[in-house]
């Protein structure tokens, strides 16, 4: 019996070898919906492509729609475009060495996709994916970017060694290349009147790539959420004291000696902590300084950095920072002069984007009553707020001020814990919460446009001296069919909360075991107790990677296994895809760093206009 159960042991162990191992890390066994399944819906399948997934812990983390473009970044640190029309890859790229890492949320303008990847910047042009920058961030983002035409914004840790929670980076886009006018002289000796200021195109080149530079000084500034003071912290080496190069001593574990043999004095006897750090010895004092341990590893780099004759690449320049005692928790939210923040303990910060270095203006500070549940969106210079008492603010983002806080134009109340993002579209916005359903709300006041429903035309009110007209309805009998802004237009159920896309017509919602559900965008199915039920359904469970398409009206369906599917409504009037979420004003008045520039690198001015006579 004890042989017999050694025998089955055995056997046990060698089948266990010899089958084949289980993923570890992609779990998701999807296909392409069935044809028939989508006919229901009255969907049908614009495009299919399968992401390369490599090996068995890598997996889709992020997938993110951004006008014409699909980005998708996978665990192992690899970042794809797609062509949002076709499905084609236009290109992909690898972040960093490969290892698995945090992903977060990429930024985008009109030429260039932003991407941070452990402690790398990397800015992509969006077309092609040639790098024009990579930047060394000093420290990991803690949350997903933010852009516009002239400047990235990075949510970033604090440096080794500084105080605060977390800091606010905005690097300019570096410039593009001005060639100056070349020298008449350079030409043609004899000419006269030759610009004294010109330069050659070698020299215009090197302004830019600048070989020869070592790294300026860098200050961290703090600014603690309640007080307006900013403090400045200088960092370790290259503040302007000499000390001896270590690249002089034969090592560099103390005590320190030189070639000839003689001791360098220690940092024992010193007796003050002040640089520089002198010996108090007469003989000593003048001429041997003790080596800083804060100017070590400086030292250690400016002698690489000589020694390095690499032409250096080209870097964002660092306009300014913001450092906070409190941590940034969702992305910046942008209008064309603010940054808009949340940190902790429901404070809501404003900072003015055209600040220079160490003048960074604050221009709204608010604590908030209530926590903020989720990230907020924006549309236009409005931004919505979802809060967790289950309440939506729509707020004037544009306008507010230290003294009066924010300005909000329009307060709903669709209940509910609310903590995923709004979803806009052109007249509604679509609150949701886990267990809580989606709610759909009104967005601007006014009466109902047209269709069935709509409130008869007004009548005109009667001119001075004529009798009034008896056709039509008065104001005051058309007002109880208007709506006001943040009214609830309808509800799902609670089980049907997370909504991934829209067209002028349906909404598409997953619920907690994935289905796939089509409400009506407009109208209730119950108008009494305002309750909307699905249209149609299908069990789309094994598209487990949550995709929100907030750039046009296609469905995306994705699954950690590398598969992407595209749908979208068989009308034809959805041929070409319909923007549905109306976009976010962020870009200033003046697109500085995009103009073609000057002679002496200032932006050209534009010729007045001639006056009329």
């Amino acid at each position: 019996m004890k042989y017999r159960l050694v025998i089955v042991t055995a056997l046990l162990f060698v089948a266990a070898a010899l089958a084949p191992a289980q993923p570890a890390g992609t779990y998701s066994k999807a296909v392409p919906p069935n044809k028939a399944v989508l006919d229901r819906l009255n969907l049908r399948t614009e495009w299919t492509q399968y992401l390369p997934v490599e090996g068995n812990r890598d997996a889709l983390t992020q997938v993110q729609t951004i006008d014409d473009q699909v980005f998708v970044q996978t665990r192992a640190g690899l970042l794809i475009a797609l062509d949002a029309l076709s499905g084609r890859i236009q290109w992909a790229a690898r972040l960093g060495s490969g290892a698995a890492s945090n992903a977060y949320p990429v930024a985008a303008n009109s030429q260039f996709v932003f991407v941070a990847a452990v402690t790398k910047l990397y800015a992509f042009y969006r077309t092609t994916g040639v790098t024009e920058f990579v930047a060394d961030l000093g420290a990991p983002p803690t949350v997903g970017l933010a852009a516009d035409e002239r400047s990235v914004y990075c949510v970033l840790g604090m440096r080794s060694g500084g105080a605060g929670a977390h800091r606010i980076a905005v690097y300019d886009l570096p410039r593009p290349i001005g060639v100056t006018e070349p020298a008449k002289a350079a030409v043609d000796p004899l000419a006269r009147g030759a610009k004294a200021g010109a330069t050659s195109p070698v020299d215009d080149l090197l302004k830019r790539y600048n070989p020869g530079a070592v790294g300026t000084p860098e200050a961290e500034r703090l600014e603690s959420p309640l007080r307006a003071e900013v403090t400045t912290v200088p960092i370790g080496g290259m503040t302007g004291a000499k000390s001896p190069s270590l690249a002089a001593l034969r090592t560099v574990t103390p005590p320190y000696t030189r070639d000839f043999g003689s001791r360098s004095p220690s940092l024992g006897p010193v007796a003050s902590l002040r640089q520089p750090y002198h010996m108090r010895s007469e003989t000593s004092r003048y001429i041997q300084p003790s080596p800083s341990l804060s100017t070590i590893p400086p030292s250690i780099a400016a002698a690489l950095a000589l020694t390095d004759l690499r032409p250096k690449s080209v870097e964002p320049p660092l306009r300014w920072e913001y450092g906070l005692n409190a941590r940034v928790l969702y992305p910046l939210v942008l209008t064309p002069t603010r940054a808009w923040a949340i940190t902790e303990g429901n404070v809501v910060l404003a900072l003015n984007k055209l600040s220079e270095a160490g003048k960074v203006v604050t221009e709204v500070k608010e604590r908030l009553t209530a926590p903020i549940a989720a990230a907020p969106v924006a549309s236009g210079t409005t931004h919505y707020v979802p809060m967790g008492n289950g309440t939506l603010v729509a707020v004037d983002a544009a306008s507010g001020n230290l003294a009066g806080g924010i300005i909000a134009k329009w307060r709903a109340v669709p209940g509910g814990l609310n903590n995923h993002s709004p979803f806009v579209t052109k007249d509604h916005v679509y609150t949701s919460g886990d267990d809580s359903g989606v709610v759909c709300l009104h967005r601007f006041d006014g009466p109902f446009k047209g269709g069935k429903g709509a409130p008869p035309k007004a009548a005109e009110p009667a001119k001075e001296g004529e009798p009034a007209k008896e056709e039509g309805v008065s104001r005051v009998e058309a007002r109880p069919r208007e709506y006001l802004a943040g009214d609830i237009v309808w509800r799902s159920d609670d089980g049907a909360d997370r909504i991934i896309g829209a067209n002028e017509e349906f909404v598409y919602i997953r619920d907690r075991q994935g289905r796939f559900l089509v409400y009506d965008a407009k109208r209730a199915t119950d108008p009494t107790h305002k309750r909307s039920a699905p249209l149609g359904g299908a069990n789309f469970g094994e598209f487990n990677v949550h995709v929100v398409n907030t750039a046009s009206d296609r469905v995306y369906l994705a699954a950690d296994n590398g598969l992407l599917v595209c749908l979208r409504d068989a009308n034809p009037k959805y041929v070409r895809p319909v923007r549905i979420w109306p976009p976010a004003d962020v870009n200033p008045a003046a697109r500085v760093g995009v103009e073609t520039r000057g002679g002496a690198g200032e932006p050209k001015k534009e010729p007045e206009p001639k006056k009329e006579p």
